[in-house]
């Protein structure tokens, strides 16, 4: 009776599940975010409801948890997501068809705008997060400069990733959203900033944290909302405005200079030039007086 409850234990069948996924062919991005859920869940179980038989997992045990991620209905339902990945495959490992975490409340997500800045609002802001939060600044200032992704990419970069003078950033395929190798060019106004900060650290070390170990995936975000409060009472931003708010700003830029969409979506690190247009269309980009003078004439 005890090796069968030892071999259906959750946190054994747990650990088989999340070893496989690792060993498979997903995106880095993909594979820290089953760690992190996987982490989560385990402390929250504890070291007895580890020992507990899967088939013995509730629904409501696992919505407790899902809770502790009900901020917002995005962050919810990536975790009932990558929860729902582990124990779908370590149910399939004792040949069962468990349902509990399937039937988990599911929310629906509300597409988020991020207001982009206005042109006079980037300097104030800039200079308000340089005198305050140096690191949320550097993170700011490549989120627009280079258009990563703040959370993905800019927060794992490290020393190894600059090439050519620091004038490139090289991210491969498991290590940006597009899943292909990726050049950004660095401006000098980014690069100033950085060279101090690269030339300290060694090839491996993080350029947040100084060492090999990243910030957490929540760090900017929990910096980003502790600033927003501050620059919202000196009236620096508006409350839509967010730390996204920097690439769709830059976004926005480069497709009033070029008018190139190809140029945006390479620049952006889009998988298809679909996505690049539904995007500039949720900015405002594409009106329809634009559409209507474009359309073709018989």
């Amino acid at each position: 009776m005890n090796e069968k409850i030892k071999n259906d234990a959750i946190g054994l069948l747990f650990q088989q599940a999340l070893n496989k996924k690792l060993e498979s062919d997903l995106s880095k991005h993909h594979k820290n975010n089953l760690r992190y859920a996987f982490n989560h869940f385990m402390e929250f179980l504890g070291a007895e409801g580890r020992e507990m038989s899967i088939r013995e997992l509730t629904t409501s045990r696992i919505e407790e948890f899902l809770q502790l991620f009900s901020s917002s209905a995005t962050y919810y339902m990536n975790r009932r997501r990558e929860l729902n990945i582990l124990f779908n495959l370590a149910s399939r490992m004792i040949d069962e068809d468990l349902m509990a975490a399937k039937r988990t409340e599911s929310r629906r997500i509300k597409a988020t705008l991020h207001l982009a800045y206005e042109k006079e609002q980037l300097e104030p802001v800039f200079t308000f997060l340089k005198a305050n939060h140096t690191n949320l600044y550097r993170c700011c200032l490549m989120t627009y400069g280079c258009l990563l992704r703040p959370h993905e990419e800019i927060r794992l970069l490290t020393k190894k990733h600059f090439r050519k003078d620091n004038t490139e950033i090289h991210l491969d395929g498991s290590e940006n959203k597009g899943g292909k190798i990726r050049v950004v060019y660095v401006p000098d106004y980014v690069r100033e900033e950085l060279d101090p900060v690269l030339q300290a650290l060694k090839r491996e070390d993080n350029i947040f944290s100084g060492v090999s170990e990243p910030f957490n995936q929540t760090y900017f975000g929990k910096q980003w909302n502790r600033e927003k409060k501050k620059m919202l009472s000196h009236g620096l931003i508006y409350p839509k405005q967010t730390l996204y708010s920097f690439r769709h700003t830059a976004a926005i830029d480069v497709f009033r200079r070029t008018k190139d969409v190809y140029m945006v979506q390479k620049i952006m690190g889009h998988s298809s030039v679909v996505i690049t247009l539904k995007y500039l269309r949720s900015l405002g980009e594409f009106d329809t007086e634009e559409l209507k003078a474009a359309a073709p004439v018989l």
